[in-house]
């Protein structure tokens, strides 16, 4: 029998060598396997798919039924989607230094009294702004924060409150009270 230290060398941990030793003989002990058996040498052959052919005659019928479900399907999208398109009850303009303005959409107020409106800020510099509502002169009630990038900004944005109340919508640079638009 041979010994396993000429198979791996003397590098071994303490104790591994008598380890492996032990295997190596219990290996040898077993002898080689058996031999493969002559029917199981070459790899059986892949089943092979079997395809169900499209008669012709139903090919054209089936991709006009197919166009027809897509341009149905692309009506009634466009139809819900243009149902929730609401014109806005009121436009404010706003106007601010160095050619700074803004257009300010007021839609319907929904059932719990907010009022959604949609802002199109142009001209302000990059950075982060609020929509305040204002009454005389002072600052009252915050409608949302946004961010402004370069060129045109349009933000959605809400007023939860009676507008009668106030007299001036604002546009402030946020943390700011000093308005850079105002109606």
């Amino acid at each position: 029998m041979t010994d396993v230290r000429d198979l791996v060398g003397d590098e071994l941990e303490p104790g591994e060598h008598e380890r492996l030793q032990r295997v190596h003989e219990l290996l040898g002990e077993v002898g080689a396997p058996p031999e493969l058996s002559p029917a199981l040498a070459a790899s059986p052959e892949p089943p092979r798919a079997s395809v169900i052919p499209f008669p012709r005659r139903y090919r054209f019928t089936a991709i006009a039924a197919a166009a027809l479900v897509a341009a149905v399907l692309f009506g009634v999208g466009y139809l819900v989607g243009a149902a929730g398109e609401a014109a806005p009850v009121r436009t404010l303009a706003m106007t601010g230094s160095g050619g700074a303005t803004a257009s300010l959409a007021l839609f319907e107020d929904d059932d719990a009294g907010n009022w959604p409106m949609e802002l199109q800020v142009r001209g302000l510099p990059p950075g982060d702004y609020e929509l305040w509502l204002a009454k005389s002169g002072e600052l009252a009630e915050p409608c949302g924060a946004f961010a402004v990038g370069r060129g045109t900004t349009t933000v959605p944005l809400n007023a939860p409150y009676r507008l009668r109340q106030f007299d001036a919508w604002v546009v402030v640079e946020a943390g700011e009270d000093d308005p850079v638009l105002t109606t």
